[in-house]
């Protein structure tokens, strides 16, 4: 029993040591972990808050672009309007000429079926010298009547509402258009908002206040871009006339038929004439005109000065419009040149500086005269406005470049920068052989994000917004 328990004491005293240097190094493996955890959670909350700070500064520059890129797009939309504008009044102008030329040649039908009415000259007798289907047209004038004055004050008043719409109405809306500067900023303002406070960054808000952000436009054109002109200018006149000449119906007439028969033989190259005048003119000063005569030239012998001319008016109309004088809508001849106390020949003669030209020529001065005399007065507001490119402008595109500033946290704060332009691009310009060139007369304007001029991105004198 001794030996064994001294064997038992020894054994336990071999082992002690062994149980001592265990529990000595238990410590050591616990501390390494705790530091290799430290590390690892630093270097995650290091790469998530550099990951964050990658999101948002992305998050930034898309919202930066797409800012830049609305605000671009939001002008190319007004130039759109403007040209549209343009091409709306260039209607309206256009119905103008039409409703002027309708009274004017309703007025030249009456005087016309009066004359046929009353056979001065008889219808017989243009139908001999000229062929019965111009006195079937002259025959013809008396279907309509005579116009009551109710035709002509309806056509007046239209043209009037037409001249209202022009100069209040478009002049207003594009008067409105001009001022960029609020639109501008109202949609930078909305597009930055919802790009980074919405949907694309980790802040959330709804004003740039909340979010921490400030921009500044480095450089915007469209404050010169766009300018007002009046509309007697080069540009717009050339373009009514344009506008103009697709309608036959207002183009000059000016025809001279010669009779087949009834030659004088002491002038055989000599023939009765049948003289058609009749134009349509609007000046650069906004005043209209329209005339329209017809007159048979009767051809005739005087000892004194041979063979001539004697003017018979068939029918004749004027009508002018100015802004200030008197307004008249109804037809009341006045008493009319007669030829009583002296020969038409001696008459017509001591007016020769007048270009009344007894042998020959191509007008009916003689109508002319009537139709001055019994002349219609209409009123006009005169020039209007329209939207033109400013000609003092350097270059065909509108351009933008805006800066923004987010501050994150403790971090320095987040900048972006971007540019955008409006330009004109015609369907046709990508043929070689076309050359359409930037117009406020057609709607063909885009926008597109272009580089950031490097002086302009470093401006300072460029004011903050931040509300």
């Amino acid at each position: 029993m001794l030996y064994r328990h001294s064997s038992v004491a020894a054994g336990a005293r071999r082992c002690a040591p062994e149980r001592s240097r265990i529990s000595a190094q238990s410590g050591q493996a616990l501390l390494l972990g705790i530091g290799l955890l430290v590390l690892c959670l630093s270097a995650w909350l290091l790469m998530r808050q550099v990951g964050s700070w990658v999101h948002n500064k992305s998050a930034l520059h898309r919202a930066t672009d797409a800012a830049a890129y609305s605000a671009a797009l939001a002008y190319a939309r007004n130039l759109n309007l403007h040209a549209y504008l343009n091409r709306t009044q260039l209607a309206h102008q256009v119905a103008q000429l039409h409703l002027f030329s309708l009274a004017s040649a309703e007025s030249f039908r009456t005087r016309l079926a009066r004359q046929a009415s009353s056979r001065n000259p008889p219808a017989s007798l243009i139908g001999y010298r000229f062929g019965i289907h111009h006195a079937a047209a002259y025959l013809a004038a008396r279907r309509g009547g005579l116009t009551d004055g109710y035709t002509l004050t309806a056509l007046r008043d239209a043209f009037a509402r037409h001249d209202q719409l022009i100069h209040e109405v478009l002049q207003q809306l594009r008067a409105s258009r001009m001022d960029t500067s609020l639109a501008t900023n109202k949609v930078l303002h909305n597009i930055l908002t919802l790009n980074v406070g919405q949907s694309g960054s980790g802040d959330r808000g709804k004003s740039l206040e909340a979010l921490g952000m400030r921009y500044r436009i480095l450089h915007s054109d469209m404050e010169t871009f766009v300018v007002i002109n009046r509309t007697g200018d080069d540009s717009w006149f050339s373009m009514l006339q344009e506008v103009r000449g697709r309608f036959k119906y207002f183009d000059d007439r000016r025809l001279v038929v010669r009779s087949f028969n009834g030659i004088n033989l002491r002038c055989p190259w000599m023939q009765h004439q049948l003289r058609r005048r009749g134009s349509l003119e609007i000046s650069r000063s906004g005043e209209w005109r329209s005339e329209e005569n017809l007159s048979f030239h009767n051809l005739r012998f005087n000892r004194y000065i041979g063979c001539y001319f004697r003017e018979y008016p068939m029918g004749w109309a004027k009508i002018e419009s100015s802004e200030n004088g008197p307004i008249t809508t109804e037809l009341h001849d006045h008493p009319l040149q007669t030829f009583k106390n002296k020969p038409f020949w001696k008459w017509a003669g001591e007016r020769a500086w007048t270009g009344w030209n007894l042998f020959g020529g191509a007008r009916n001065p003689l109508a002319e005269r009537w139709a001055d005399q019994n002349s219609l007065k209409w009123r006009t507001r005169g020039q209007a406005t329209y939207a033109n490119l400013n000609p003092d402008f350097r270059g065909d595109t509108a351009r933008i470049a805006i800066e923004v500033e987010q501050r994150w946290r403790t971090y320095p704060r987040l900048r972006s920068t971007a540019a955008a332009e409006a330009y004109f691009l015609f369907p046709g310009r990508r043929r070689a052989s076309h050359s359409e060139q930037p117009s406020l007369f057609k709607p063909f304007w885009l926008a597109r994000l272009v580089p950031v001029p490097p002086i302009q991105s470093r401006s300072t004198d460029r004011l903050w917004v931040s509300k």
